[in-house]
């Protein structure tokens, strides 16, 4: 019945729905449900291999995940034996993320809350990771902004692991709408792509089990495949190798989404 119902609330102004800041609101209200959801959709143990596979192969050991929300990446791979920071500009994640952090006996990782987009923290690292789609939340200046920061705090031939939606993988397979099921939770999406200034907008809608309602709405900037590697030249990355899966599966047209790996230059200069 909830479905049959949101079946019939399309919103045709959905583009003038959202505004720049629509994550403020996301973070603030509902952030705490949708990590429980996020947790049960992502296998991370499966994530963290691909991950521990590319840091062996380069052999790294220091990796920064922005943003970390409550560790979930960070954790398991502080757990493995890498040193490890995350950062999140949401307290209330990083509260949580520390907690769970002092439970570990050893190798604990750090957490600090911080703007992704302009990164105060002075250790340098080997690879960075930004996962599950958190790229793309702001202006086209703050998005740059975000990759100049992250490659400031690279050493010289450190990656980048970037997962996010292209065009190349959204448009493929785009529908309006789409409803998901997570043991209490309802989560129901209308959504538009705007083409003129490329951006995934959306009206979400919560239902917990008490049939409580959190609305909240998205806008995400969704970059062609080129003009995203244009971006992250600009930023000083030189070399990319772009897969379609944590499985390494060959990227195509179509693709579940892009799991970009982009490698800083060797020269500072």
């Amino acid at each position: 019945m909830v479905f049959a119902a949101f079946c019939g609330t399309f919103t045709p102004s959905l583009k003038q729905c959202t505004t720049m800041d629509w994550w403020k609101d996301y973070f603030a209200q509902v952030w705490e449900p949708m990590s429980h959801l996020i947790k049960q959709k992502r296998d991370t143990v499966h994530e963290c291999d691909f991950l521990d596979h590319l840091m062996q192969e380069f052999k790294m050991q220091t990796l920064i995940d922005v943003p970390c929300g409550s560790g979930r990446v960070t954790l398991e791979m502080s757990r493995r034996g890498y040193e490890t920071t995350g950062v999140d500009f949401n307290p209330e994640a990083i509260r949580k993320a520390k907690q769970k952090a002092q439970k570990m006996t050893r190798n604990r990782p750090s957490f600090v809350q911080d703007d992704m987009r302009s990164l105060q923290i002075k250790q340098k690292f080997n690879m960075a990771v930004c996962l599950y789609n958190s790229f793309g939340y702001f202006s086209e200046a703050d998005n740059l902004a975000f990759l100049k920061s992250v490659s400031n705090l690279l050493l010289p031939g450190g990656c980048l692991l970037l997962e996010t939606h292209v065009l190349e993988t959204l448009l493929p397979v785009f529908t309006p709408k789409e409803y998901w099921r997570y043991d209490d939770y309802i989560l129901l999406e209308e959504r538009v792509f705007d083409y003129e200034d490329s951006r995934l907008k959306g009206n979400w809608t919560l239902i917990d089990k008490t049939g409580n309602r959190h609305n909240f709405t998205s806008s995400v900037r969704i970059y062609p495949y080129h003009q995203l590697i244009n971006l992250l030249t600009t930023c000083g990355f030189t070399r990319f190798e772009p897969f379609g899966s944590y499985h390494a599966e060959p990227f195509e047209i179509g693709a579940d989404m892009l799991l970009l790996l982009a490698k800083k230059g060797e020269s500072e200069e």
